[in-house]
């Protein structure tokens, strides 16, 4: 089975070299340079990911456990669905969107991986083994995920900035090659989050950023509200969850590897996860050069967000000082909550519950709210959960007279905060 994943997984990476056209982006494509081509190139990798994929549907085949082969079936299914909507336009730009995404490109490969594995070993499908081998994997898989294209958001982004220190002052401007500017919008989880309390940030996800400007304007507002540091909460969420579902296996030398699996991947960098790292004996060897780049990197980021940051002022004038404060104000009564992972998730599906109530009126059923809400996060919620979030939005809603998600930006525009039902206490304290 270990085999049968890692040749999946192999095939997206391969694919999402030929979706990456340029090569200046974080992957590029080596075949186009091996090849002579960008054409050529991408013919071939295309072919050497579908060989795999066919190789690994063989060998799932081979085991003739017709429940296997439905699982390797919906974890490609998952993946395919998750690599087209990353790289084409969503009907919704959230973090919701991007994390149901991260699920179907990170989580259910690994979450159908690790279920096969359990009923490879003998146990019933309906098992608690199995069930707990599968949740395992889901969660595996979504903090590996979360982090890892953490790790390459920032990267983009610290190369924009720097380029953008480096090159502003000169007559010329900044020279951005095609789509090198919206290198950071790969995959915006940082972004997205950011949304939650700047909405405005959610239209530039969708559509790039327009200039240089812009750029550090986003970014700014990713930083204000620590929108990095909450992606890397959301994947501590996952990793506990996976290793509470390990408690449910039995002990065993594997499962105590299994544990040590799940903090290598919320590991800051996961530098225990890169084969490069050790030694041909199997021991783990960080590289010198590599601290070294890590540190120069995170060295010229702190300069240029210090040298960009400061003229933020003259770039887009003083106007929205005031709405400024007000989200300031917001801000700080939302960093002050114990638990800042169940909160980031609390969050995600009251954006659901009122996106559901402006979709479906006032007087939607919480039935339908419920469905609606499990279908956008991927953190389930309960009935009773959705009730009172129900409740307090429409009670909020009839005190601001707000019928349309217009009327909401009407009244971030008047400098009242979009504030959550329920949250206008802490909001004063």
């Amino acid at each position: 089975m270990a085999e049968i994943i890692e040749m999946m997984h192999l095939a997206t990476l391969i694919h999402d070299t030929v979706l990456e056209e340029d090569d200046s982006l974080e992957k590029g494509n080596p075949a186009h340079s091996i090849y002579g081509s960008i054409s050529a190139g991408n013919k071939v990798s295309l072919l050497a990911g579908d060989f795999l994929l066919s190789r690994a549907s063989v060998l799932s085949a081979s085991l003739r456990n017709i429940a296997i082969v439905e699982a390797v079936a919906s974890a490609l299914q998952s993946m395919m669905e998750g690599q087209v909507q990353m790289h084409s336009p969503a009907e919704e730009t959230s973090l919701n969107t991007y994390i149901r995404n991260t699920r179907r490109r990170g989580g259910m490969l690994l979450a159908r991986g690790c279920e096969s594995v359990a009923l490879v070993a003998g146990h019933a499908p309906d098992s608690k083994e199995v069930e707990a081998s599968k949740e395992f994997g889901l969660n595996l898989g979504m903090a590996y995920q979360l982090l890892s294209d953490l790790q390459r958001t920032e990267a983009n982004y610290a190369k924009a900035l720097d380029k953008i220190r480096t090159e502003g002052s000169s007559s010329s401007g900044v020279n951005w090659t095609p789509r090198e500017m919206d290198a950071p919008l790969q995959i915006a989880g940082p972004l997205l989050y950011a949304g939650m309390l700047f909405p405005q940030l959610y239209e530039v996800a969708g559509r790039g950023f327009a200039t240089s400007a812009e750029l550090i304007h986003a970014r700014s507002l990713i930083d204000r509200c620590d929108a990095v540091a909450g992606i890397r909460r959301l994947a501590a969420y996952h990793a506990l969850q996976a290793l509470n579902a390990l408690k449910e296996l039995p002990e065993s030398d594997a499962k105590e590897s299994l544990a040590l699996l799940v903090h290598y991947a919320v590991e800051a960098g996961q530098p225990r996860l890169l084969r490069a790292n050790y030694s041909p004996e199997g021991a783990f060897q960080l590289s010198s050069e590599a601290l070294s780049a890590a540190k120069a990197m995170e060295r010229a980021e702190v300069a240029a967000k210090k040298e960009i940051y400061g003229t933020l002022d003259s770039l887009y004038g003083r106007a929205a000082t005031g709405v400024r404060a007000v989200k300031d104000s917001l801000m700080r009564g939302y960093l002050g909550l114990k638990d800042r992972a169940s909160s980031d998730i609390v969050m995600m599906q009251r954006v659901a519950v009122r996106d559901c109530v402006l979709a479906y009126g006032k007087a939607v059923e919480v039935a339908v709210v419920v469905d609606y809400v499990n279908g956008q996060c991927a953190f389930r919620v309960s009935a009773l959960e959705v009730e009172t979030m129900l409740h307090q939005e429409i009670q909020w809603q009839l005190k601001n007279g707000i019928e349309t998600e217009d009327d909401i930006k009407t009244l971030a525009g008047r400098g009242a905060p979009a504030a959550w039902p329920g949250d206008e206490a802490s909001l004063l304290a």
